[in-house]
């Protein structure tokens, strides 16, 4: 699997929108203008490409200075399980380190919290449930230890 960059004029950004939209938001019936929030335009968008077809992708957002948010983390269905959401993770966590991030966050679904604590995140807070979506969510940081655990790279 390859990891780039996606410019939002990307075809492949555009299907990574389409991923983003039929995993998250299609089935509590939310409108495709959701995908659209403050964070999209200004983030950094990574996508995890192989034969020239998207498997995984995630959003880097930063929100105030070196505070760092990873959001929309997302891993075609069919792709699930082979390790490819750590890898775009890990490619997040390096570029926010990079911009001299002093702390990285991140909202995880529950069943993601394990990935996330593998790459030095630490939960912070209580199980909520997102406003939008209706899913249980928790927290998660990482601050002190800020260098990276795992590879960056492709195969």
């Amino acid at each position: 699997m390859e990891l780039i960059e996606l410019a939002n004029t990307d075809a492949l950004y555009k299907e990574a929108l389409d991923l983003r939209y039929e995993l998250f938001f299609r089935e509590p019936g939310l409108p495709r203008d959701i995908l659209f929030d403050a964070l999209e335009k200004d983030s950094v968008h990574i996508a995890g490409i192989q034969n020239g077809a998207l498997c995984a992708y995630g959003r880097l957002s930063e929100e105030s200075p070196r505070r760092f948010k990873i959001s929309q983390m997302v891993v075609c269905p069919k792709r699930q399980g082979q390790g490819l959401g750590t890898r775009v993770l890990t490619e997040l966590i390096h570029i926010a380190l990079e911009m001299n991030a002093e702390e990285i966050y991140l909202n995880a679904r529950l069943h993601a919290v394990s990935m996330y604590q593998k790459l030095g995140f630490e939960l912070s807070g209580d199980v909520f449930i997102a406003t939008s979506t209706g899913v249980p969510h928790i927290q998660m940081v990482r601050r002190d230890d800020m260098t990276p655990r795992g590879t960056r790279g492709c195969d």
